[in-house]
């Protein structure tokens, strides 16, 4: 696999509007035309000074340019154009924007920058005014000499882990300020008593814009579906009552996943607006997938159509159709229903190859397609209380399965000798010797009956870390169960075997393969393992490199906040390690957890020292 970085040295340019959230509240729409209107002020600008966007979010872009100087100037362009825009009578809803430029290292990958070079400058962004520009001492030794702009020096500044010497372009001699630096201290200028005011109300309008910012937008490794409405045509008066209700039921259906979040109706009704497109959608909502569907009529019957689309990637994902009767008008709203979750379920939650490959022949309704993957989840967390909530599911599945008489002692196999292992790893168990034998007799009936990924991948692990087994017997299976069709979790846990056996570089291979697979990522898990991969490694900057973009996420997998903890502390920024560590807690850390995830026992050893430092040390 290539693993070749892509480096470079590029001018960032980060713009994001003031207050957004706010503007959004007061008038939806007459906001989204205005942020298109600024838009269109911005591109013309890049154009200008040979700028472009390599990244949007939500509403902020991020765009590269060849030089400072074009950066810095194309900066001010858009800042003066907006408040022309601004200042016209005809102008409904008027945006300010912030703006930061940095110079420095970043890293290209899939057409995006990554890097401190892009991360200072989302910094800088933050912490320019409203209508301001703040820059880089990096930028500000490149413009000074050829631009006749008046700068005001911020000295020394440092907003979250990232600390720079900061500028202000004065585009008004008003925005002229003076802020506290790193190198000196307000307490002995002013005095004492002065100073903790002046702290007090410049950390209170600090926080409350971060609140502000993060109310925006909460990163989450579940993604947002949204419903368009569904389209229908020929509709006899009779088959009329077949629209009612019917995108709320869909949207009712599809939220009972646990591993997506589902736009409510009134977002799918802004769909109908026609200067409301897909690229809106997903840059100011940060919708991740679209599901279309229509309904074509013609006397009794009608031909449903349904595709999913990855807004990110603007590409149609997955694409069915099928023929109706409308002799039940309830019964076709059922089945238009049921085929949009099986293309969610099937295309979309998993990879199709695991799906295939363990629920192919079953005869499964789509709601214990659903509870199986929702089961799936849960016990992916490997938490107590993650183990807890699979274990009543899966009694649950199994009932739901004799009911319907699709029940196979085969077909369970799997989720019964993973859930027992887990059981038996939580202290659970009461006889451990019997449970070893009942997740050997569940592994052979999985295999004997359903001899695909899934099941071989779990005999390979199980056999190795609880059933006695050697690295020879289960690489082997490892390899078996990835020879013809791979799948997530047999990569993933494939990369699980190959640490415990020490490979340390096939590990990395098979978790990086097990990630670009997952379209969903969801609690994380397969980040997670390729960052323990890499941490057995030795790889602490390409950690840092590939965990940065999702360090604001809220469920962000608690081992991979315990590994930050420990590299922080080993780095000096003790306060951050402490942070993360009490995020790591909050998402369900558990310290016996990390010995049946860590393959490098003097590493691990390491870790757990300095965690049980980062829980005493006092900030």
């Amino acid at each position: 696999m290539n693993t070749e970085v892509d480096r470079k040295i590029a001018a960032i340019l980060v713009a994001d509007v003031v207050g957004y959230s706010k503007h959004m509240e007061r008038d939806e729409n007459a906001t989204l035309n205005a942020y298109a209107e600024c838009e269109k002020i911005l591109k013309n600008c890049l154009k200008k000074y040979k700028g472009s966007i390599f990244n949007t979010a939500g509403d902020s872009a991020l765009a590269e340019f060849p030089s400072a100087v074009n950066a810095v100037e194309c900066g001010v362009a858009f800042q003066n154009d907006i408040k022309k825009r601004n200042e016209s009578d005809k102008t409904e809803v008027k945006l300010e924007f912030r703006i930061g430029i940095n110079m420095g290292d970043v890293v290209k990958k899939e057409g995006n920058l990554f890097g401190d070079g892009v991360n200072i400058a989302a910094r800088l962004e933050a912490l320019a005014q409203p209508n301001g520009i703040s820059i880089s001492k990096s930028v500000y030794d490149l413009v000074v000499p050829k631009t006749k702009m008046t700068f005001n020096d911020l000295g020394v500044q440092k907003v979250k882990q990232n600390e720079f010497h900061a500028f202000d372009i004065l585009l008004d001699p008003s925005q002229k300020r003076t802020l506290k630096t790193k190198s000196s201290s307000m307490i002995t200028i002013l005095g004492v008593g002065a100073a903790v005011l002046i702290v007090g109300v410049l950390a209170f309008v600090f926080l409350s814009n971060n609140e502000q910012e993060k109310q925006k937008f909460t990163l989450t490794s579940k993604p947002l579906v949204v419903v368009a409405p569904v389209f229908t045509s020929g509709l006899g008066e009779t088959q009329s009552v077949f629209n009612n209700g019917l995108t709320n039921s869909i949207i009712s259906s599809l939220s009972k996943f646990d591993s997506i979040r589902v736009g409510p109706e009134k977002l799918s009704n802004l769909l109908t607006d026609r200067e409301f497109d897909q690229k809106t959608l997903h840059i100011k909502h940060r919708v991740d997938f679209l599901i279309n569907s229509s309904v074509l009529s013609s006397g009794e019957q009608a031909r449903i159509n349904i595709e999913v689309i990855s807004l990110e990637k603007n590409e149609v994902i997955s694409s069915t159709n099928k023929l109706i009767n409308f002799d039940d008008i309830f019964k076709a709203q059922n089945i238009l229903v049921s085929e949009i979750l099986n293309e969610m379920q099937f295309k979309v939650m998993n990879d199709a190859a695991m799906i295939e490959s363990w629920f192919k022949d079953r005869n499964l309704s789509a709601e214990q397609v659903r509870m199986t993957l929702n089961w799936r989840k849960e016990l992916s967390k490997f938490t107590v209380n993650g183990y807890m909530k699979s274990k009543n599911m899966l009694k649950e599945i199994e009932q739901v399965a004799k009911e319907r008489g699709n029940y196979s002692e085969g077909f369970f196999g799997v989720p019964r000798a993973w859930q027992t292992f887990q059981g038996a790893i939580f202290g659970m168990s009461e006889n451990i010797e019997k449970d070893k034998e009942n997740v050997e007799n569940y592994l052979n009936a999985a295999v004997a009956e359903l001899p695909g990924p899934n099941s071989y991948i779990a005999r390979a692990y199980l056999g190795l870390l609880f059933l006695g087994r050697n690295c020879e017997e289960s690489i082997a299976e490892v390899k078996i169960a990835n020879s013809e069709l791979s799948t997530q979790d047999s990569l993933g846990v494939g990369a699980l075997v190959y640490a415990t056996c020490g490979k340390r570089k096939m590990a990395i291979d098979y978790a990086r393969s097990a990630r670009e697979m997952a379209k969903i990522d969801t609690d994380w898990v397969a980040l997670n393992i390729l960052v323990l991969r890499l941490f057995e490694d030795g790889q602490e900057d390409e950690i840092f490199r590939i965990v940065e973009k999702y360090l604001e996420a809220q469920d962000l997998h608690p081992q991979i906040l315990a590994v930050l903890t420990k590299l922080e502390w080993k780095r000096g920024n003790k306060k951050l390690a402490k942070d993360y560590y009490a995020r790591a807690k909050d998402n369900g850390f558990d310290e016996n957890l990390l010995k049946t995830s860590l393959f490098h026992p003097s590493l691990l050893q390491e870790t757990l020292s300095i965690l049980g430092k980062v829980k005493s040390f006092k900030q």
